[in-house]
This record gives C-alpha cells, structure tokens and sequence, in this order.
C-alpha cells in the first residue's frame, strides 16, 4: 500500500531461531510427558505379578518377582518348546519340604522330573502358598486358587481328588493313595470325639479334609453345630490346638506326622477323598495328556517303583517320617 512516496515493507523481518528451539523443546519434552503416562497406565492395568521360586540352584532375577531358575529339571524337549509351570509347596513331610541349602526337595520333586523327562517335557517346579491351588473361607465351598486359575503355572503337585473338586478341575492319573481323616486334640486334654456340637474344630484352608466335608458326616453327632477355624499350614493348625483356640483339628496323619507326638488321635476316621495325590489342573489344560503319558512309561520301565521305595531313605527323617504309600502298580 503507497501514501504518496512512503512505503509500507510487507516483509517479515528475519526471526532469530531461538524461538524456534524453544518450540522444538517444548514439543520433546510434551512427547516424553505423554509417553510416560500411557507406561505408567499400562503398568497399573496389568495383573499383580505372583510372588513363584522355581526350583534349582542356578539363579537367573526375573521382573516379575523372586524367581529363581534350574536347567537341571529341564529335559531334552520333543514338546516345540512348551515349558510346563508346576507349584509345589512345602509342608507335606517326605513328599515336599525344604532342605538344609534352602532348596525345595521331596518325592514330588523328584517324580516331577522323572515324569517329564520320560514324556519329553520341559517342567519347571514353582513354590508357591497352597492356597493359591485351592482356597476356601469358613462356611463357603473351596473354589480354585488364583495362581492355578490365572494361570501362575499350569498344574499343582499332589491334590486328591474329591467329588467337589472334580467339578471345578482335572486330575492327572493318581500316583499315591488316599488318606483317612481323624480328629486330632492337645494331649493330655479331653474330647470328645462322637460329639462335636458347639466345639471348635480347625482345618487346612483349602484342603480336601475341610468343614463341608465333617458336615457331611451325618452320623456324627453335632456335624451340623461346630465353629470352623482356618489355618493355611500344618503348623499353624498344630498351634491353634496347643494354645486352645481350637478343640481339636481335622487331618490325616500323614499330614501331622511332625507333630503327633504332642497329639492324641480319634479311634474313628473319615473319608473324604474319591482319588489320591494327582497333578491338578484347570479344566481347559492340556497338562494331564503330558503329564500321563510320562506317567505310564515310568510305571512300564520300574522307576516310578524305584522312587516310591527309595523317598523313605532319600528324604525321610524322624520329623517328616520315612513311609510313602504310593499307588499300586
């Protein structure tokens, strides 16, 4: 646009380019923002993580918590590379326990490796707290624990077998036999065990001996008229009866073996498994197959034999006892 002789420059001046740099930095550091928000929201979505030991004495740290790694139980794969996840616990005399070195030790260990090295497999053996197999809270029915169900691992180690359980899992064939159940008191106390109405009696949370197994024993008198407690390990139940905050528990003598000399047993015992020990797993697990077809070719060839006679001297003491009653063969 002219007035007369003056001029307007329309054109911009040069900028200088620290703005410019400004800007871009602005921009970066926007980006970073943003991306820092959407790791921070995908890490709160995901599940908790199990807190799972694999058995062995070779350590490799994980992100997802202590785990710790052993190629020794791993065996030579025909199986396309699937690693099978097995929990163990250790609270179950001869069968798993923890050895002096601090390692997972037992004729479950060892059976679990016989197994899949005879189908081929890689198994890897995983500690972990019994109720995350099978969990239950007084006057409800046991339901599936959280690390079987979400697929923690892929089968647990040695759970009988129980009507109601067959509704909610799947068992591999069995490899022990089953137990009876007794009442168990403090000794030198008394009870009376043809009459349990208002007594208080404890159970392992989530095993096969629980209350709604007692209530169907109908010809016990007071089956419908006892207080439940709960007790997630063998110990903790031994102690809930010494310092008399139960009047007696419910149990196998397998079980309390380490204790049964601070203990007096009921003359009459229970029933309350269809199956023995068995490798437990969800009902969508293609596990047992594996599991059964390694299971059959060491029964053929007399290892499972030899193992079953060989835990007493291998793995017994005078705390976990030396006997195994394994299933006939």
């Amino acid at each position: 646009m002219e007035h007369g002789d003056s001029k307007v420059n329309l054109t911009p001046p040069m900028q200088s380019p620290a703005p410019r740099v400004l800007i871009v930095a602005v921009g970066i550091c926007a980006l970073i923002a943003v991306v820092s928000v959407i790791i921070a929201a995908v890490a709160l979505s995901r599940p908790s993580t199990p807190n799972i030991t694999v058995n062995g004495g070779n350590t490799q740290t994980s992100s997802g918590g202590g785990m710790t790694y052993n190629p020794a139980l791993a065996a030579s794969s025909t199986s396309g590379g699937k690693i099978w996840n097995i929990a163990t616990g250790h609270d179950f005399t001869v069968h798993e326990y923890i050895n002096t070195t601090g390692y997972l030790a037992g004729f479950h260990l060892d059976l679990v490796e016989a197994v899949c090295q005879a189908a081929g497999a890689n198994c890897y053996t995983i500690w972990d707290s019994y109720q995350n197999c099978m969990d239950s809270e007084i006057g409800q029915h046991a339901h599936v624990g959280q690390g079987l169900m979400d697929r923690w691992y892929d089968a647990c180690t040695g759970w009988y077998q129980s009507v109601s359980r067959l509704q909610m899992v799947s068992y591999s064939k069995p490899f022990t036999k089953t137990d009876e159940v007794y009442f168990w008191w403090k000794k030198g106390t008394t009870f009376n065990e043809n009459d349990i109405t208002n007594k208080k009696i404890g159970f392992g949370d989530g095993w096969i001996n629980d209350e709604k197994c007692l209530a169907r024993q109908t010809s016990l008198t007071g089956s419908s008229s006892f207080t439940a407690v709960h007790a997630q390990t063998t110990a903790q139940l031994n102690n809930l009866v010494q310092t008399g905050q139960v009047d007696a528990i419910f149990n196998m003598p397998r079980t309390v073996k380490q204790y049964q000399n601070v203990l007096t047993r009921s003359s009459k015992s229970y029933s309350c498994a269809i199956g023995g020990g068995s490798m437990m797993t969800r009902k969508d697990s293609e596990f047992n197959a594996m599991w059964n077809s390694g299971f059959d070719k060491i029964v053929a060839n007399g290892k499972f034999k030899a193992l079953c006679q060989g835990t007493g001297a291998k793995h017994g003491s005078d705390v976990r006892g030396y006997t195994l009653d394994c299933v006939d063969t």
